[in-house]
């Protein structure tokens, strides 16, 4: 008859708040303090795992008040951080404290935390289920309220945290059912739920983010009742690095060669990217059209698709570029995103090159026609050679002409280094004895012979 009543009575005593006196003791969350009734429940923690709650104490009154008293009695409750005792308070002054719950048995606890007039029953449940465990680079931390937080992964890739579940209880216990909630979260194979742990024995899966578009994304581990929350960002996917691949049989002007780009890795997603060609010529100002590529103009564009180890220009894995006739230095630069590549190519000055001769005879005069190109702009003495149908040299000899101002005056108004020189010679005579003729040309490299040509 007395233990029932004296239950009565602290059931109606328990939605009063723990005060006597001039000490009152709160519940501290945050910047929230709330008076804390004679039953406080901490609810229930995972075997293993810790628990904590925050208090204060404060002295209510107008009078300065000893409090001599402070402790927490009860298997698996300890008390942190409070005052070194006797601690005299004065008017409205308070001291924090932390009870912190663990234990590894299954099953309900209870404590008594006591101060100076204050006696507050502390509870606990530590249910029969297996503990679940982040294991962090720095060891294996609880998984509790916190969220397990990806951080910043791009589109197309994904990123992995490892969940252990350890059995810390004296029974047998089965893995319950795993799943996850939200999008681009996923528990990676192979998943254990159904798995028997003894006492001791842990399991290992992966929780996995693999964002497909790019912000914050938010999600829910489920392990059994339990939940646990998600989170991640998804950035812009990452771009392989391009790789430029040149192939040219010479460096040397008036050549066809061609652009391979190829990637650090096979792309992770659809993404275009550019090949442009610039120059630098050896002569200030020298201006060169031929210097492009054979799709026209001096930028290409290709295309990247998942998978893919290499560029498209098309349907095309290379695209092929002229090197001009011009000397100086090609540069090739391949763009993919922020990633460039980039290969220069030195086109040395030349020799004149003669690509064609030709002349025409007639009654009373020769015409002579040479095609070309002189890279370096500075090509000057022409000389002319006439030869008969033995192969000897007719009168009067080799015939040359200093024609610097001319080619210098042509070139500062062309671009590019190709020529076309016409020279036209009177004949005196049987015109039919001229049979053959050959073209000299010199610059600042060299002298170019040409070939001896007949009519």
């Amino acid at each position: 008859m007395n233990r029932a009543i004296g239950r009565a009575l602290w059931l109606l005593a328990a939605s009063a708040p723990a005060v006597w006196g001039q000490f009152q003791l709160y519940l501290v969350n945050g910047v929230i303090e709330q008076p804390v009734s004679p039953v406080y429940d901490i609810g229930a923690v995972e075997p293993g795992l810790a628990a904590s709650a925050q208090f204060r104490i404060r002295n209510t009154s107008s009078a300065a008040a000893m409090l001599g008293l402070l402790s927490v009695g009860g298997s698996g409750f300890t008390l942190t951080g409070g005052p070194a005792l006797p601690a005299a308070l004065s008017p409205q002054q308070s001291v924090d404290f932390t009870v912190v719950f663990q234990s590894a048995g299954a099953g309900g606890y209870s404590a008594s935390l006591d101060s100076t007039g204050i006696s507050v029953l502390l509870t606990a449940n530590v249910p029969v289920e297996l503990t679940c465990l982040l294991n962090a680079g720095g060891g294996a931390l609880p998984l509790g309220a916190a969220t397990v937080g990806f951080g910043t992964v791009p589109v197309g890739s994904a990123a992995a945290q490892h969940v252990a579940l350890v059995n810390q209880t004296n029974v047998a216990l089965v893995v319950p059912a795993l799943a996850t909630a939200g999008a681009g979260f996923l528990l990676n194979a192979p998943n254990p739920a159904g798995m028997v742990l003894q006492p001791s024995q842990n399991t290992v899966f992966d929780v996995v983010f693999s964002p497909t578009d790019t912000g914050s994304a938010n999600g829910t581990l489920l392990v059994g009742s339990r939940s646990y929350l998600l989170s991640g960002t998804g950035t812009p996917p990452s771009l392989p690095a391009p790789q430029l691949s040149v192939t040219l049989a010479q460096a040397a002007s008036a050549q066809q060669g061609t652009v391979t780009v190829n990637f650090s890795q096979s792309a992770a997603t659809s993404v275009s990217g550019t090949v442009t060609l610039s120059f630098l010529p050896a002569t200030s100002g020298a201006l060169d059209p031929a210097i492009q590529f054979s799709s026209g103009g001096r930028s290409a564009a290709f295309t990247v698709s998942p998978g893919n180890a290499q560029g498209l220009f098309g349907t095309q894995s290379a695209v092929s570029f002229q090197t001009g006739s011009t000397a100086g230095s090609l540069v090739i630069t391949a763009q993919l995103g922020n990633q460039t590549d980039q290969r220069t190519i030195a086109i040395a000055p030349a020799a004149v090159d003669l690509t064609s001769v030709a002349a025409t005879r007639g009654s009373g005069a020769i015409e002579v026609d040479a095609a070309g190109f002189d890279n370096t702009r500075t090509a000057g003495t022409v000389t002319f050679t006439f030869f008969d149908a033995n192969g000897s040299v007719l009168a009067p000899g080799a015939i040359s002409s200093d024609s610097s101002a001319a080619f210098s005056s042509y070139f500062q108004n062309s671009a590019g280094g190709n020529f076309l020189l016409k020279a036209v010679f009177p004949i005196t005579g049987d015109a039919n004895r001229i049979a053959a003729f050959e073209v000299d040309l010199s610059n600042a490299v060299g002298l170019t012979q040409g070939t001896k040509t007949t009519f």
